[in-house]
């Protein structure tokens, strides 16, 4: 009995060890097939370039490369505004015109005030609108000290990708729209079925024209940035202090500053004057008659002296 038992333990202990080894051969053939598919795996990434034959980093470098390609596909409208102060209004008019030219834009609007025939030596100003390539557009602007002193200057830019993606989208819906319906307007048997088609073709081309019109629109802004600029003519242009100089300059700057608003004050009186001249002395004369008016009432003296009708001489003998 004790020796079956012992044959039977034996017999179980036999099963066992085989079954572990089918077991590890079998895990042994199941790891072969994925190592052999990370080698390629392995290989395949080393020919495209990735060090470490991760497949993980694909993914990355398509994102970066995304990014880069929506940055550079970015629509930027950018505008600016100007305001520039001059001495010599003439050559900085000739100097802004060339540097329009050599920048390749144009002039959209100029005008010119002040200094007509009637006042010659008026200070002029003048209003410029302003297109450039969006590549010239930080270098025109690096010049516009050349043109005398820049006292404002303003930049705006506005990324308008979405609404022309979305406008380009819809364009191209339509032009496919348009080509089913032409299609079907082809192979239409009725009157009434070929008088629908071209109702709704003429509803499709009307809206393919606005969106290209609306493309247009932003390719003309997009391409070419506007600058608004303001030129001023100034008889001296003074630099005003600001709170880092020095107490001693800014108050010699306030005393020449007063003094200037005099002179300018005193000049401008004078010149009004010349102007109104006679009505000033009109004025005067009024003036002056009123006061000896009042001096008089108040004096009990009469307006005027009464002369005598029988003239001097002619009083009472008696007297």
């Amino acid at each position: 009995m004790k020796r079956l038992l012992a044959l039977l333990m034996t017999l179980m202990l036999l099963a066992g060890l085989c079954a572990c080894g089918s077991g590890n051969s079998g895990a042994t053939s199941a790891e072969s097939p994925s190592s052999s598919a990370g080698g390629s795996e392995a290989l395949t990434d080393t020919e495209n370039g990735w060090s470490n034959g991760s497949t993980q980093e694909a993914p990355g470098e398509s994102e970066g490369q995304s990014g880069a390609s929506v940055y550079q596909d970015a629509k930027l409208i950018r505008r600016a505004w100007l305001q520039i102060q001059t001495e010599a209004f003439d050559q900085a008019v000739t100097a802004l015109e060339t540097m329009v030219q050599e920048c390749g834009g144009y002039f959209q609007s100029a005008s010119v005030e002040g200094g007509s025939l009637r006042n010659q030596n008026a200070n002029r100003y003048g209003n410029y609108t302003i297109r450039l390539p969006q590549e010239q557009f930080d270098a025109f602007l690096g010049r516009t000290g050349e043109l005398g002193y820049v006292t404002s200057q303003s930049e705006n830019s506005e990324n308008v990708s979405q609404q022309y993606y979305d406008t380009e989208a819809r364009l191209k819906a339509q032009r496919t729209k348009q080509e089913r319906l032409l299609s079907l307007l082809e192979k239409a048997d009725s009157m009434e079925t070929i008088v629908a088609l071209e109702d709704a073709l003429s509803e499709v081309e009307y809206e393919i024209e606005c969106l290209t019109t609306s493309l247009n629109e932003y390719d003309s802004l997009i391409s070419y940035s506007t600058i608004e600029l303001t030129l001023d003519e100034v008889g001296t242009i003074t630099a005003t202090p600001g709170e880092r100089d020095s107490l001693g300059t800014r108050i010699a700057a306030g005393v020449q500053s007063s003094f200037r608003g005099l002179v300018n004050g005193s000049q401008g009186l004078l010149v009004w004057l010349a102007y109104n001249l006679v009505p000033v002395l009109v004025v005067a004369v009024i003036a002056a008659v009123a006061a000896v008016v009042l001096v008089r009432k108040k004096k009990g003296l009469p307006l005027w002296k009464r002369k005598d009708p029988k003239g001097p001489g002619t009083g009472n003998p008696m007297n």
